[in-house]
Formats: C-alpha cells, sequence, structure tokens
C-alpha cells in the first residue's frame, strides 16, 4: 500500500511539474519577450576542428558579437520568433600549420644503417592564428522566459596568419538562459567555433 501511494505522489508531481512548464512556455505567444533590439555579445571560444585555409588541429580564443533585431515577428507568425542580423570578430589560435615547420615528430621507424626515421608529426606545422569576422542571420525561437535558442547560417571572412584573405561558410545552433530581461549566459555550437559568453540585451 505504502509502495502504491509512494507512486501516486511521484505521477502527481510529475503532471504538477509537466502542466507548471507548459504554463510557462512561451513559444505559442508570439512576441512574449523582453522588448530589446540589440545585443551586444563577448565570448570565449574553442574547437576541435581544423580551421578553412591552411590552418590545422584544435583552437582557442576569443572574441564578440553583435546583433541587431530587423523582424520583430520572424517567419512564422504564429510561434515566437524574430529575426537578426549578426556581425562578430574572432580572434583564435590553432596548434598546426601547413606553412611553417613540419610539426614534432611522434613516431620513429627504423632506417637504412640503424639511423632513425620520422614516420609521423603530431601536426602540419607550427601554431597559427586566424582573425574571423562572421556576418550571420540568427533566427531565435523564444521557448520560455528563461530559455531561448537560434540557428546561425552565414558566411566569414578570415585572415590567416595576417596574410591570407579568405571565406568560408559558418553555421551555428545556440541556446540563451536568461538570467533577467537584459542578461543571458549565451552557449553556441558549430563551424568553425564553439563560444560561451554573456549577452547584454538593449
Amino acid at each position: 500500500m505504502l509502495s502504491v501511494a509512494r507512486r501516486l505522489v511521484a505521477c502527481a508531481a510529475v503532471l504538477a511539474w509537466s502542466r507548471g512548464a507548459a504554463a510557462q512556455s512561451t513559444i505559442l505567444h508570439p512576441s512574449e519577450r523582453p522588448a530589446d533590439s540589440i545585443e551586444l555579445e563577448p565570448h570565449l571560444l574553442a574547437t576541435p576542428f581544423n580551421p578553412p585555409g591552411d590552418g590545422s588541429g584544435a583552437g582557442f580564443g576569443v572574441g564578440g558579437r553583435a546583433s541587431f533585431e530587423v523582424v520583430r515577428h520572424g517567419f512564422v507568425p504564429s510561434i515566437n520568433d524574430s529575426v537578426s542580423v549578426g556581425v562578430g570578430i574572432d580572434f583564435m589560435r590553432y596548434q598546426g600549420s601547413g606553412v611553417f615547420s613540419p610539426g614534432v615528430c611522434t613516431r620513429t621507424a627504423t632506417g637504412p644503417a640503424g639511423t632513425g626515421v620520422c614516420v609521423e608529426v603530431s601536426q602540419r606545422g607550427g601554431p597559427s592564428a586566424y582573425l574571423f569576422l562572421p556576418v550571420t542571420m540568427q533566427w531565435n525561437f523564444w521557448l520560455t522566459r528563461q530559455w531561448s535558442v537560434f540557428g546561425e547560417p552565414g558566411l566569414s571572412l578570415y585572415w590567416f596568419d595576417y596574410r591570407a584573405l579568405g571565406a568560408s561558410p559558418v553555421l551555428f545552433l545556440g541556446g540563451r538562459f536568461h538570467f533577467t530581461d537584459r542578461l543571458t549566459l549565451t552557449m553556441r555550437v558549430g563551424y568553425p567555433t564553439f563560444s560561451i559568453g554573456v549577452s547584454l540585451l538593449f
């Protein structure tokens, strides 16, 4: 009997939580969100991917993004969405480069007359630096007063070691946890970088 009672209490708690979560949802209530039009976001960067161009290996860096709302009611009038245009600047340092030294030898084999021959290196070259200038379209979905998510396709110019100029497509998926209507923790995964930062909404 006690076991049945515990199960009933657990089911009631789950139902109550589900109803509470549903009541807090804002995705089906267009414009039920902070009245802001500018987002400024300093962030830290990391990536396990090789960058575009001649760099290679994992990378770390810092950067910032500014996003400007251009469509208040988004592409789907029945849901709580918006569209912004984002511009940014990111500085990245990668482990390797195809331009400089051949890297560190990690495996050798015995060659003629007992000499050691390197058959594997840790990377394609020495460290490399990148400057990215991304421009994106940010499609936001406002799920609750505390959570919003977004997708960001776009294009980025980049300078490899501040000499070679190139361009690369970018694609990010991200989310924000809203501490207040004006301050959020913002996380982003995608290519060419991952980021975590703080957004100020105006």
